[in-house]
Parts: structure tokens; C-alpha cells; sequence
């Protein structure tokens, strides 16, 4: 921001504070005093027919109104002046009552609101009768000026708390996401190179599948979240990389329903549970086993799982780098509106299912 700028934002205008309210108020004091200036015994009006009795009060009320907006005005231009730390000064807010009611009474002289018969000398009548309502209307405008002041800045300590906050999970997020990267690739390359020692034709097929695994996964892997079509090609291609490797000992299915592909979800979560399956559950087993691949919507919610036919729990089926991340990303994305729930599949294996909330978003072109 330049410094020209952030200056003039610094500096208060010199009748902040002035609204319709203010002058309503003024208007309501002024239309009050000229009535009860006029049902004064000394104002000669009481007797007066109707007509003349508000004839009288409605060019009253003008009057005052001259002073009250003036000093109303002239008060706000001393307050705002002296700034934010000044308004909380006793003496200043004298100092601005003081200065409307004279630039008040100066006024009405001016412009001839003044008895005949009184001349210059009704200047200090004037001030003497308005000195009272201006300090009520001062103390009145401090104690505003002050509040608004503390809500501003209440305000504002809000917005870099938020800011803060905000900076500070996008932080927590692109860490969480640095550990996805390595896990992923490294595993599936380590994958790559064992099966081309052993059958060439199949290792140049599971390279193809890599191609593909990493042209889904790539793009995306630095985004916080992404579409839940992009996921299920991620995982797709995940899939098909492994089932070179395992051959028959892997099967796989996946049942989303088309209207969901449209869902908002964490990006290469379902991936993470899908290898977490396969190397915790099926991986083990000499005769291997399935993963199927289910995504519903229950009202506002999001329902996603993972099951497999593995060996079932095993001691760090639930502990693992992957499960704690998206545990660490869920909390992070959604608070407690999402949860990550491990439960026993039947007849054997872990089912993995994940809530969150149903949130629309955009697939990539």
C-alpha cells in the first residue's frame, strides 16, 4: 500500500459521525425548545389563536434549528480533528461545545435570526442558552466516536486474526499434502522396477498404467481439494497399476453414482485408503482380495468408502502415515462436519468410510 494512501485513510473526515439520525435528533431537541419557548408566559403567543401558536413554534424551530445543526457540526469538525486520542480528552470535549455555541450564536446574528432589540448583545444570550444542550449533545457524540472506535478496531483484529488462521491451515494443508507426494510415487515406482526384473512385458504395461496414474495425479497434487470424478480416475488408474503387479489376487469395483462426480472432496484421499487396503489388507494374503469403492449422499452429507477382503486390523492398519494425514486434513477442512471411521468388513477385511459435506464443485477440463 503506498504511503500517500494508508495516510489518507489515517486521517479521520472533519464531520465524520454526521447522519440523518444526528440531525433528527437535533431536529426533536429543537422542535421541544421552541415549543417550550413559545408556551413561555414572556413570548406573548399564549391566547393566540391556533393559527399563530404554530406559526410561531414552526419559525421558532427554524431558528433553533440554525444554531442546533451548527453547533452540531462545529462540534464533530473539533472532535474529528483531534483524532482518535483526542476525542477521549475531557478538555477538548469542552472545547468543542464551547466553539459550536459561539459559531451558533455568531451565526444567527449574521443572518439577522436576532432580536431588534437586543443587537450584538443577544450573541451572549444565545451561547449561555445553547452552552447546556451542546455539552449534552458533545458528550453524546465522544462517547459514540469512542464506541465506534472500539468496534473498529474489534473488528479489524478480527479480520487479521481470521487472516492468520487461514494462513496458518493453508500451511498445516501444504505440509500435510508434501507427505502424500513421496508416499505415493515412491511406493508405485519401487512397484515399476521389481516387476520389470521379473517380466518385462508386464513391466512396460505397469509403466503405461503409471503414465496414466500420473498424468491424474500430478495436476492435483498440490490442490487442497478437487472434484470427486477426478478422485475416482486417480483411483482408477491407482488400480490399475497394482492389478499388473498382483495380477488375480486383485479385484476392484467402484459404484459412484453419476450425480455425485460433482462432489467436493480432499484430493487423493480415496487413493491413500485404496493403497492403505491394498498394502495393509490384501497385500499380505497369498490369495490377495477385492476393493470395492462406494460413494452415496446422505441429505447434506457425503458418504465415501473403502473396503477390502483383507486380513482384516492389523496392528498399524489404523495408525498409518496415510490414515493419520486424512484424519489431519479432515479436521483441518471441515472441523468436526467430517470423520474418518474404521470398521471390521464381513466376512473378513476393514471397511474405511469417510463423511464429510456435500459440497458442489468443478471438474477439470
Amino acid at each position: 500500500m503506498p504511503i500517500a494512501s494508508a495516510k489518507c485513510r489515517q486521517t479521520p473526515a472533519l464531520i465524520d459521525g454526521l447522519s440523518w439520525s444526528a440531525l433528527a435528533l437535533v431536529l426533536a431537541f429543537c422542535a421541544l425548545a421552541s415549543l417550550e419557548a413559545i408556551l413561555a408566559p414572556s413570548a406573548g403567543v399564549v391566547g393566540s389563536g391556533g393559527g399563530d401558536v404554530v406559526l410561531a413554534w414552526l419559525s421558532r424551530t427554524a431558528i433553533f434549528m440554525v444554531s442546533g445543526i451548527t453547533v452540531l457540526i462545529t462540534a464533530l469538525v473539533v472532535l474529528n480533528a483531534a483524532g482518535r486520542a483526542g476525542r477521549l480528552k475531557p478538555a477538548l470535549a469542552v472545547a468543542a461545545a464551547v466553539a459550536g455555541c459561539l459559531v451558533a450564536s455568531v451565526t444567527r446574528y449574521v443572518i439577522g435570526a436576532t432580536p431588534v432589540a437586543e443587537g450584538p448583545a443577544f450573541m451572549v444570550n444565545a451561547f449561555i442558552s445553547w452552552f447546556v444542550p451542546a455539552a449534552a449533545l458533545v458528550t453524546g457524540y465522544v462517547f459514540y466516536l469512542h464506541t465506534r472506535a472500539v468496534r473498529e478496531q474489534g473488528n479489524a483484529a478480527e479480520l487479521r486474526r481470521t487472516a492468520l488462521e487461514k494462513q496458518q491451515l493453508e500451511t498445516r494443508l501444504r505440509l500435510l499434502q508434501a507427505q502424500i507426494e513421496p508416499h505415493f510415487l515412491f511406493n508405485t515406482l519401487s512397484n515399476v522396477r521389481r516387476l520389470c526384473q521379473s517380466d518385462a512385458g508386464a513391466g512396460r504395461a505397469m509403466l503405461a498404467q503409471l503414465t496414466r496414474y500420473l498424468r491424474a495425479a500430478l495436476p492435483r497434487m498440490r490442490d487442497h481439494d478437487a472434484c470427486l470424478a477426478d478422485e475416482i480416475e486417480l483411483v482408477a488408474a491407482f488400480l490399475g497399476v497394482q492389478k499388473i503387479r498382483m495380477g488375480a489376487r486383485l479385484g476392484s469395483s467402484i459404484d459412484v453414482p453419476a450425480a455425485l462426480l460433482e462432489a467436493q472432496v480432499p484430493s487423493m484421499m480415496l487413493a491413500t485408503l485404496v493403497e492403505n487396503a491394498i498394502k495393509h489388507g490384501i497385500g499380505p494374503l497369498a490369495e490377495g482380495g477385492a476393493i470395492h469403492v462406494v460413494a452415496a449422499r446422505e441429505g447434506e452429507t457425503l458418504v465415501l468408502s473403502v473396503a477390502d477382503t483383507g486380513q482384516g486390523f492389523a496392528t498399524a492398519s489404523g495408525s498409518g502415515v496415510g490414515l493419520a494425514n486424512i484424519r489431519a486434513r479432515l479436521g483441518a477442512l471441515y472441523g468436526e462436519r467430517a470423520m474418518l471411521r474404521l470398521e471390521a468388513n464381513s466376512p473378513r477385511g476393514v471397511v474405511a468410510t469417510v463423511t464429510l459435506p456435500w459440497i458442489r464443485g468443478e471438474r477439470r477440463p
